[in-house]
């Protein structure tokens, strides 16, 4: 009995070691790693040159409830400055975002121009803070080596429907946070920023004379490229507004005196006086708070007009509201026209008298 006993123990003992063993060999220890996913460096040097049209250029849109202007050009200009300087050895800016003068003689200047820019909320009701936008940038870039000779130019384009979240101001809010609205452009212009990059070898081995831009060791080389053509003079530069516009503000009683609770209408008569198609226009509203909250609380501010084809002519009619009047006021309507491209016109101004309704007769006891 004790034999068999002994026996028993022996083959339990067995089996727990071999359990154990064959546990230990599934037991694994985690490799630590870090695989390198950057860019190749480009050893060369480039200065770019943003053109004023491109850093002057600004577009409002709804944000917060509010009208917010983005700051298109200047950040256009920052993101390809900060993606550059994770390609390239060297990289500089002329005035006024840099202080560079020239071209090193082993790099290129860019020039980057702004063919168009859209920013077109759709699929948007009342006062969601999210709603999908299609974002439109076109962007135009001449390649110039060290002697200032143009040798590539190259358009860039960015078309993509994006969702945002702005979410609208409250009695807690301490500022409107547009952090989505910038961010949305700044992801565009990433994107271009990079293909543009990709350009710059094919420039090295076109030229004649010249080696191809070698990659890193161990880093490949990127396969998408965006093919460079010839240059041919640029078009000469916009001088005169694309768009013309009349406006007339109607009251109830034609008076030209808005009173509280009084319907008002505006009407703007858009004119396309360039040679093409303006993508998107808006009409983008200012001034006396009374005054552009009777609009707001009707019609999304900017509100947009839509497509204008060449001397195409169009009547955008807003009607709103005025509110609260406690004490007479001088109002004052600033009234502009955004365009996604082209030149917009100057503003038109328009002024009122604005006063508390009839008073009301308390019913008699």
């Amino acid at each position: 009995m004790c034999a068999l006993l002994k026996k028993l123990f022996h083959f339990s003992l067995l089996a727990v070691l071999l359990s154990f063993l064959f546990a230990c060999d599934k037991i694994s220890i985690p490799r630590l790693t870090y695989e390198d996913h950057s860019e190749p460096r480009i050893p060369i040097s480039v200065t770019y040159a943003f053109t004023p049209k491109l850093l002057n250029y600004t577009q409002t849109v709804g944000g917060c409830g509010l009208p917010y202007t983005i700051p298109v050009g200047r950040i256009i200009s920052k993101t390809f400055l900060q993606v550059g300087q994770n390609r390239f050895n060297g990289v500089r800016a002329e005035p006024p975002v840099g202080e560079a003068q020239g071209v090193p003689p082993d790099g290129y200047r860019i020039v980057v121009d702004l063919n168009q820019f859209g920013f077109d909320p759709f699929d948007r009701s009342g006062q969601e803070d999210r709603y999908d936008v299609f974002v439109d940038l076109q962007l135009h870039v001449v390649y110039e080596d060290a002697k200032g000779t143009p040798v590539a130019q190259s358009p860039l384009t960015y078309h993509k429907k994006v969702r945002i979240h702005v979410p609208e101001l409250t009695s807690q809010s301490v500022s409107c946070e547009t952090g989505g609205i910038d961010g949305t452009v700044e992801d565009a212009a990433e994107t271009l920023a990079k293909q543009m990059i990709e350009v710059i070898p094919q420039l090295v081995q076109l030229n004649a004379g010249q080696q191809p831009v070698p990659a890193q060791p161990g880093v490949m080389a990127p396969t998408t490229q965006v093919p460079a053509v010839a240059v041919t003079p640029p078009p000469p530069p916009v001088t005169t507004p694309s768009v013309q516009f009349r406006t007339k503000l109607v009251d109830a009683n034609r008076n030209l005196i808005l009173e509280e609770g009084e319907t008002v209408i505006l009407l703007i008569e858009t004119t396309n006086v360039s040679g093409s198609t303006i993508p998107s226009a808006y009409v983008e509203l200012r001034g006396t708070p009374i005054l552009v909250e009777a609009f707001k609380r009707v019609a999304p501010i900017p509100m947009p007009i839509g497509e204008l084809k060449a001397g195409e002519k169009r009547t955008a009619e807003i009607r709103g509201r005025i509110g609260e009047v406690k004490e007479h006021l001088k109002g004052e309507l600033i009234i502009g026209i955004i365009l996604s491209e082209g030149l917009p016109p100057g503003t038109h101004t328009i002024l009122t008298e604005i006063q508390p309704g009839p008073t009301r007769k308390q019913p008699s006891r």
